[in-house]
């Protein structure tokens, strides 16, 4: 899995033209797509077909999951990344649910709460590897920002984690040209192959990753 960044036009024109590439380092070319997904947003509920790349090196197929998506989940990145700042802000898990305010299809000006059982299965998971995100976040650190900033602690170990992967996407943003839009949660979807909240977490990748990112910013 590969996460890239733009609309899915731009996405589909990187891929004919040869512009993003595979965890190996070569080059995807368009191989289909994958099964169509319903995922709940800020701005209502929305379907994505994400696209599908296989490498011209290694013959390994990905599926491009857009920036804002996790793997195999139904609420989009800055939903779960929302309950994850607030969660660092203190407030406890029922309220970071019931501030998780998404609109209810047809119904203008209406809208429902995320379950609270959802939002803490999410900050259970992350607070569960949250140190071990935060030290390969800053780990990471000196490849993207070689003045050595500094990560002050935020009091939490949901709080540190952020504040360690805020400070990696600052960096990534004054290194790379194309990224100054780039967003927090989408550098951790990156880095994880979308995997940030799986069962199993996978190694964070290096230095290669790193590079290949300036290939994953939009057209």
């Amino acid at each position: 899995m590969v996460t890239v960044r733009g609309s899915l036009e731009s996405v589909g024109a990187r891929l004919k033209a040869g512009r993003l590439a595979c965890w190996c380092g070569g080059t995807l070319c368009p191989w289909g797509h994958a099964r169509p997904r319903q995922v709940a947003t800020f701005a209502g509920p929305a379907v994505v077909r994400p696209r599908r790349g296989i490498c011209r090196r290694c013959g390994r197929s990905h599926v491009l999951l857009p920036g804002f998506l996790l793997s195999r989940r139904r609420y989009a990145a800055p939903v779960i990344f929302a309950a994850l700042a607030l969660r660092a802000a203190g407030l406890k898990v029922t309220a970071v649910a019931a501030r998780l305010r998404l609109p209810v299809p047809g119904r203008a000006g209406q809208c429902w709460s995320v379950p609270a059982s959802t939002a803490s299965s999410w900050l259970s998971r992350f607070a569960g590897r949250a140190d071990a995100l935060r030290q390969a976040f800053l780990g990471l650190l000196p490849l993207v920002d070689p003045q050595g900033r500094v990560v002050v602690s935020a009091g939490s170990v949901i709080g540190d984690a952020l504040a360690a992967l805020e400070a990696v996407t600052a960096g990534l943003r004054a290194r790379f040209g194309g990224l100054d839009m780039l967003a927090p949660h989408e550098v951790a979807a990156h880095l994880t192959g979308g995997m940030l909240l799986a069962p199993s977490l996978p190694p964070l990748a290096g230095n290669t990753t790193l590079i290949v990112m300036a290939a994953v910013s939009p057209s």
